[in-house]
């Protein structure tokens, strides 16, 4: 059996002009049941290694990269923050792990559906990321004969939107067992991981639409690690 893990970065449903997150991207990795304890009994050894702190608190890459006021980042120096980030990059590409992803452009993802549909035709990027997700997943289980769960980060209005999707999804495909489970990203590493990863994509293509002003130090330190983390992406769908 197979575990996909998901999570997203710059969510805003469809609030498509949103100036601070023009970018949408939802990440997949999935791994065999079997390896389930290594992996993960691994990365809670090494990334305790990396920041001790982490046997206690959530790895989120966003809080870590910009903290807020009140986050435990926020009183150590911003260079120690990227030096744990490089770290934790650094054993992601360590993980027997591969990666899948969806980036959407908000603004021209808002053009298409006009053009095909009207302006009142409204899609949340979430839904329509985790439908070509999914349709991989199924794929990768029918050609091994096998099958697989799918774990997301509990987001408040997701599960009710994928209920109404899941009988056109599944109707054909039957490797896929249940629908797909949230966690609270605190309580599971691998949603933590699939967070970080996302995090790099959409740092990126911010960087390449030139959407945000980066210095040259930030701006070198999140194509170093979407260097590295692309080197472990199997499929890449750019919207």
């Amino acid at each position: 059996m197979y575990l996909m893990y998901a999570d997203e970065s710059g969510n805003t449903g469809t609030d498509y002009d949103n100036k601070e997150q023009p970018i949408f991207v939802l990440g997949s990795f999935s791994l065999e049941h079997t390896n389930w304890h290594k992996i993960n009994d691994y990365f809670n050894e090494r990334k305790i290694e990396i920041f001790k702190e982490f046997k206690d608190i959530e790895i989120h890459a966003n809080e870590i990269y910009s903290p807020p006021r009140k986050s435990i980042f926020h009183v150590k120096d911003w260079h120690e923050n990227f030096k744990i980030l490089d770290n934790l990059v650094d054993l992601i590409i360590e993980l027997d792990i591969e990666f899948n992803f969806i980036a959407i452009d908000k603004k021209q993802f808002k053009l298409d559906l006009q053009q095909r549909y009207g302006k009142f035709v409204k899609i949340d990027p979430y839904i329509f990321g985790f439908t070509t997700l999914y349709n991989d997943f199924s794929d990768k289980l029918e050609k091994n004969n096998d099958k697989g769960i799918i774990f997301l980060d509990e987001i408040i209005d997701i599960p009710q939107a994928l209920n109404r999707i899941y009988p056109e999804l599944s109707a054909n495909r039957k490797s896929i067992i249940e629908q797909a489970l949230f966690l609270k990203s605190k309580d599971t590493n691998f949603i933590q991981i699939a967070d970080i990863f996302s995090f790099y994509v959409c740092q990126y293509l911010n960087i390449i639409k030139g959407n945000k002003k980066y210095s040259d130090f930030k701006e070198k330190h999140c194509l170093d690690n979407y260097n590295k983390l692309i080197t472990k992406t199997n499929k890449k769908y750019f919207i």
